[in-house]
C-alpha cells in the first residue's frame, strides 16, 4: 500500500500536511529545503487545479440547466404557435396554403387501430370430474389494445346451433357443464375489442370411452381442418 494517498484530493491533503514538518526537520530528515520548497509549489498548484476544476465542474452544471430551460421555454412556446397555425388550417378554404406558408406538416393521418389475431395452439385437459379445460394462444398486433375473447358453444353435432357461453379475459377456456352422455362439444372463440372483432377460431372436443378425448381443429364452416389428441 502506498504511503500517499492515490485519491488526488487526498495526496493534496497529504502532502500539503506534510509540508511544514519537513522543512522544520530537513537537516534531521536529510532532506534538499530547495526540493521541499519545489514540492511545496506544486501542491499548491494542485490545490488551485482543484478549486478550478470544482468551479469548473458547477458551471457546467449551471450552464447545462440553463441550456434545458431555455429549450424547454422554446419549444413551449413554438409549440403555442404551430397549435394556432393548425387551428387556422382546421378553419381555413385551403389548409395546405396555411401550412405551405407556415413550412409546418399538415397532422399525419392516424393509423387505424389494427384487429385482434386469431386464436391458436389450443392444449386440452379433461378432470376425472368431468371438467374441461382449454388453453390457448392469440397473437395479437401492436396498438390493440384490451382483447376479450366470446365464446360461443355447441353441445352434439353439426346439425345443433352454437349459443353464446361465456367471455373470457384470459385465453383459458374452463367448461364445467358439458351434460353428460355428450360426444361432442364445439366451441367459437371471437377475440374482441371495443371496436373491432379477429379472427375467429372453432374447435370440437370429442368424447370417446374410458375418459379419452380428442380435439378438432375445424374451420368455421364445421369442416375439419387439423385433428390432435
Amino acid at each position: 500500500m502506498s504511503t500517499i494517498p492515490s485519491r488526488p484530493e487526498e495526496a493534496i491533503n497529504w502532502v500539503q500536511a506534510h509540508i511544514t514538518p519537513w522543512t522544520d526537520n530537513a537537516v534531521l530528515l536529510n532532506l534538499d529545503p530547495a526540493t521541499i520548497g519545489e514540492l511545496s509549489a506544486l501542491a499548491s498548484a494542485a490545490a488551485n487545479a482543484r478549486t478550478a476544476k470544482i468551479n469548473a465542474k458547477t458551471a457546467y452544471r449551471n450552464a447545462v440547466a440553463t441550456f434545458d430551460d431555455a429549450v424547454a421555454s422554446m419549444r413551449s412556446l413554438a409549440s403555442g404557435q404551430v397549435s394556432i397555425i393548425r387551428s387556422t388550417a382546421k378553419n381555413a378554404e385551403d389548409p395546405e396554403a396555411i401550412y405551405t406558408a407556415a413550412v409546418v406538416p399538415p397532422p399525419a393521418d392516424r393509423t387505424a387501430t389494427p384487429a385482434p389475431g386469431t386464436p391458436t395452439m389450443f392444449k386440452h385437459s379433461l378432470s376425472i370430474g368431468g371438467d374441461l379445460t382449454v388453453r390457448f394462444a392469440c397473437p395479437n398486433p401492436a396498438r390493440v389494445g384490451a382483447v376479450t375473447y366470446r365464446v360461443d358453444r355447441r353441445v352434439g353435432g353439426t346439425g345443433q346451433p352454437f349459443v353464446p357461453f361465456v367471455t373470457l379475459k384470459d385465453r383459458v377456456l374452463v367448461d364445467s357443464g358439458i351434460p353428460l352422455g355428450t360426444t361432442e362439444v364445439a366451441y367459437r372463440i371471437t377475440p374482441q375489442t371495443s371496436t373491432k372483432d379477429g379472427g375467429l377460431a372453432q374447435f370440437a372436443i370429442q368424447f370417446g370411452a374410458g375418459n379419452q378425448s380428442t380435439l378438432v381443429e375445424q374451420a368455421p364452416s364445421g369442416v375439419e381442418a387439423k385433428k390432435a389428441s
